[in-house]
C-alpha cells in the first residue's frame, strides 16, 4: 500500500512540470541585465546677451538765448562785442599797415570805441546790470576771431585794402544793429540814451571808412 500511493505522488509530480512549459527556475545567482541609461538630452544653446539701447546722438548744445528775444543785459552784452570787436580789429594795424590814412583811422577807433566801452561800463554799475550773452554777442565774438585771423597774414597794400574793407562791412552792421534792434528793445531810460549818443559817432566811423576806402582803390 505504502510503495502505491509514492508511486502516485511521483507520477502526479512529473505530469504538473511537464504540462506547464512556461515555468523556468530562477537561478539566483545570476546577473540582472543593466538598466537602459536614457539618452542625454542636448543642451540648449546659450542666449546672445542682450545689446544696450543705442543712446540717442548728442545734439549740439542751444545757445542761452535767442536772437528774437533780448533784453536790456544781452544789449549791454552785444554793445561790448561790437565795441571789442573794432578795437581788436585796430590792434593789428600798427604792424602790418603801409598807409597813414589806415593808421589814422585805426588809431581814432580804438580811441573812440575804448571811451564808448568806458560810458557803458559805468551806467552798467550805476544800474547793477550785468551782461548776459546772446546769438548776436557770441557771433561776433567769432567773427572777430575769423577776420583776425585772415588779417594777420597780410601785410602792405593787401593789409590795408582788407581791414578797410572789413571796417566798412563792420560799421554798417553795427548802425543796423543799432537802428533794428538795439535801440527799439531798449528799457532802461540810461541805456535808450547811451545809444542814441553813440550812433551819430558810429555812422560817422562809417563815413570816414567808406573815404579812405576810396583813397586805398585808387591810390594802388
Amino acid at each position: 500500500m505504502l510503495c502505491r500511493r509514492t508511486a502516485i505522488a511521483i507520477v502526479t509530480i512529473a505530469s504538473l512540470t511537464t504540462s506547464c512549459r512556461l515555468f523556468k527556475p530562477v537561478n539566483p545567482s545570476a546577473k540582472l541585465p543593466p538598466k537602459s541609461e536614457p539618452a542625454p538630452t542636448a543642451a540648449p544653446a546659450p542666449q546672445p546677451a542682450p545689446q544696450p539701447a543705442a543712446r540717442p546722438a548728442r545734439q549740439p548744445a542751444a545757445r542761452a538765448q535767442s536772437s528774437g528775444s533780448v533784453n536790456d543785459a544781452n544789449i549791454a552784452a552785444m554793445m561790448l562785442a561790437s565795441n571789442n570787436t573794432d578795437i581788436s580789429y585796430a590792434r593789428l594795424v600798427p604792424s602790418r599797415a603801409e598807409r597813414a590814412d589806415i593808421k589814422e583811422f585805426a588809431q581814432r577807433m580804438l580811441t573812440d570805441h575804448a571811451s564808448v566801452n568806458a560810458l557803458l561800463n559805468q551806467m552798467l554799475s550805476k544800474l547793477d546790470l550785468t551782461p548776459q550773452d546772446n546769438v548776436t554777442s557770441l557771433d561776433l565774438r567769432d567773427e572777430s576771431s575769423e577776420k583776425r585771423d585772415l588779417m594777420r597774414d597780410l601785410t602792405g597794400y593787401a593789409f590795408d585794402s582788407t581791414y578797410i574793407e572789413n571796417e566798412v562791412s563792420y560799421h554798417r552792421k553795427f548802425l543796423a544793429s543799432i537802428d533794428n534792434v538795439m535801440a527799439p528793445r531798449a528799457r532802461a531810460s540810461e541805456l535808450k540814451l547811451l545809444l542814441t549818443q553813440v550812433r551819430p559817432a558810429v555812422a560817422a566811423h562809417l563815413a570816414h571808412a567808406e573815404q579812405v576806402r576810396a583813397n586805398v582803390l585808387t591810390k594802388k
